[in-house]
């Protein structure tokens, strides 16, 4: 029946249908999303939605499988079961591995213990606001060896915090800097790096050096200088603040449960293992050893326990730390991985429909270039990401259609993938719902509304200078 219907709109009538269709669910998905719904439970039956319509109303160009189960219904559910398969035994564990690996190195104190030995030059400069702005800069170097911004915007308000205070930094600016601190997310932990790097078709070593090492730094350049303008900005123009919260009242640990500073060096192994062996490195020196996140989280994972037994000398307790290692693993999983194939379902569905080769044609028949398609879905993933306080769903949805996209335009998929990855940070960051913001705000006694008042500016220098690089250094 659905195929007879679609008949009587021959060629443009199928395009239509499938637009049509298409843009009403992604209206649905950006209304419940909107609403706090579950992203990922919205984002697959959005997709599982569009992939039927697709089998049943036979729009082009189709499901695309490699074999049919032999039924269109079935069909449908043979995409999700293959999107599963592949995400979940590729990307999804690395991004589950890292995740278990930061929770276990919070179970160590890893990371109080390499903020002790990174933070403790901050102890000699003696402007207020110089201070804040190195602290940024220290923030970055943690932030490498751990992904996760709330672990970071929670372990930097334990640590960086009390150290700004007592050197006479307001507590405004100093929430602002810890605020800020993952605005980009660079590094092999970062969920959204890994993605795009697989939907790129190149490895995280190659992402990392050759497009996300050519951005960063003026990006970093711009937040710091900003930052060092704003916040004296807002320092004047504000009311002082309230004393400041003190020792044990900012959340954490006691002293008893600190880690030896020879610690520092567990969290940055796994980076130092994927930043070594890895063809980018070592290719030029003959030696081909290419070793993936999983292997070495795992390694980094045993050293970690080796050290851990050194200082305990407790057999048992040493391996019951573990506990936390799949504890974190499970949580990446629930949190993270899910929205990753919820959102590549819904990206299947959309290319299924031919929503996506539709856009493509109207941008070619339109004349518009890789620019301005860059510049107009930054802009929606960077709002989607503001409105829903996090940047993964959002990047997660819009990524698979970015290869299509690209190659149609004549470049490179990373050149779109990774100003749109900026852009899921930039917008996170200055959102008053994300997690990390409403989490250190109420540490400290600050409203998320100032914080994200304080970071507005440099965030969105930083979001229009993303844009000019992308322009300047990419597409040219």
């Amino acid at each position: 029946m659905g195929k007879r219907w679609v008949r009587r709109f021959p060629g443009a009538g199928g395009i239509v249908v499938g637009l049509i269709l298409s843009i009403i669910v992604t209206a649905w998905v950006a209304w419940m999303i909107a609403r706090k719904g579950y992203a990922a439970a919205v984002l697959l039956c959005a997709g599982v939605v569009l992939l039927g319509a697709s089998a049943l109303l036979h729009l082009e160009p189709g499901l695309k499988l490699a074999k049919s189960t032999g039924s269109s219904f079935f069909d449908v559910f043979q995409v999700v079961q293959n999107v599963m398969s592949s995400n979940l035994g590729g990307l999804g564990l690395s991004i589950m591995a890292m995740g278990g690996f930061a929770r276990y190195m919070d179970k160590l104190s890893a990371g109080r213990a390499l903020y002790a030995v990174v933070g403790k030059p901050l102890g000699y400069i003696k402007s207020p606001y110089v201070l804040a702005c190195m602290g940024f800069l220290v923030s970055q170097i943690i932030g490498i060896a751990i992904p996760s911004g709330s672990a970071l915007a929670l372990l930097l308000m334990v640590t960086l915090y009390p150290v700004l205070i007592q050197a006479g930094v307001s507590r405004a600016t100093s929430v602002a800097i810890v605020a800020s601190s993952r605005f980009f997310d660079l590094g092999p932990g970062s969920a959204n790096c890994l993605l795009a790097a697989k939907t790129a078709g190149i490895s995280w070593a190659e992402y990392f050096f050759n497009w996300q090492f050519k951005v960063y730094i003026p990006l970093l350049i711009v937040m710091v200088v900003s930052h060092y303008f704003v916040q004296k900005y807002w320092d004047r123009h504000e009311p002082a603040d309230a004393p400041a919260l003190q020792g044990g009242e900012t959340g954490g640990k006691d002293s008893e449960d600190s880690a030896p500073k020879i610690f520092a060096i567990l969290p940055i192994v796994p980076l130092a293992i994927l930043l070594l062996f890895n063809p980018i490195v070592l290719g030029s020196y003959g030696i081909h050893v290419n070793v993936n996140v999983p292997a070495a989280i795992i390694l980094s994972v045993l050293v970690a326990m080796v050290a851990d037994f050194i200082r305990r000398r407790d057999t048992r307790a040493v391996l019951a730390g573990m506990k936390d290692f799949f504890e974190g693993m499970g949580k990446q999983l629930a949190v993270v991985v899910s929205l990753i194939v919820a959102g590549q379902i819904f990206g299947d569905g959309l290319i299924a429909t031919g929503a996506v080769k539709t856009l493509i044609a109207g941008a070619d028949h339109a004349a518009v270039n890789a620019g301005v398609i860059i510049l107009v879905m930054g802009v929606i993933i960077g709002v989607i990401s503001f409105l829903m306080g996090s940047g993964n769903a959002a990047f997660f949805s819009f990524a698979g259609l970015v290869p299509d996209i690209a190659a149609k335009l004549g470049i490179p998929a990373a050149a779109m993938l990774l100003p749109l990855q900026i852009m899921t940070g930039m917008g996170r960051t200055i959102s008053p719902i994300t997690g990390l913001i409403v989490a250190v705000g109420g540490i400290a006694g600050i409203s998320p509304f100032r914080i994200v008042k304080r970071n507005l500016i440099p965030i969105l220098l930083c979001s229009a200078m993303n844009f000019i690089l992308t322009f300047v250094m990419v597409l040219n």
